[in-house]
């Protein structure tokens, strides 16, 4: 009976600390490569009848590891902006979701623990493309 629990105890260790490895990157000031390829994209379509418009956003690294480039597009109309995502002290992991609206999307990240965080909403309003700054997020200087 002691081995079987012995095993049993050893085993739900191990799974509990598996669950709290870190997979965050320490923050570098600048990527030593910057992908070509975008990081995330999030793409909606509308139909109506004979015609179908898309709604496009994507996310592309810059040289600085807090900045990217957000392209989005909708109905033949695009557009771009470069923001910075806030020092986390770690390199930031980028994140698209869809929007409170249909043809919305939050553009946000992932903090340590896995939560969504938003930061912009890029939306088609009466047939406009929409880009608006969310929220603002702050991290004490480490000491």
């Amino acid at each position: 009976m002691k081995p079987i629990l012995l095993s049993l105890f050893i085993v739900s260790f191990i799974a509990c600390n598996s669950n709290q490895t870190s997979t965050t990157e320490p923050y570098a000031k600048e990527r030593a490569t910057v992908k070509t390829d975008a990081v995330a994209t999030y793409t909606e379509t509308e139909s109506n009848g004979d015609s179908s418009k898309t709604f496009k956003v994507q996310l592309f690294e810059q040289k600085e590891s807090l900045s990217y480039e957000v392209k989005f597009s909708y109905n033949g109309a695009s557009s771009e902006k470069i923001f910075s995502y806030p020092n986390m002290h770690m390199m930031p992991k980028p994140g698209l979701k869809k929007g409170p609206a249909p043809m919305s999307c939050i553009v946000g990240f992932y903090d340590a623990d896995s939560v969504f965080m938003d930061l912009r909403l890029i939306a088609v309003e009466k047939g406009t493309l929409v880009y608006r700054h969310l929220k603002e997020y702050s991290v004490p200087a480490a000491k």
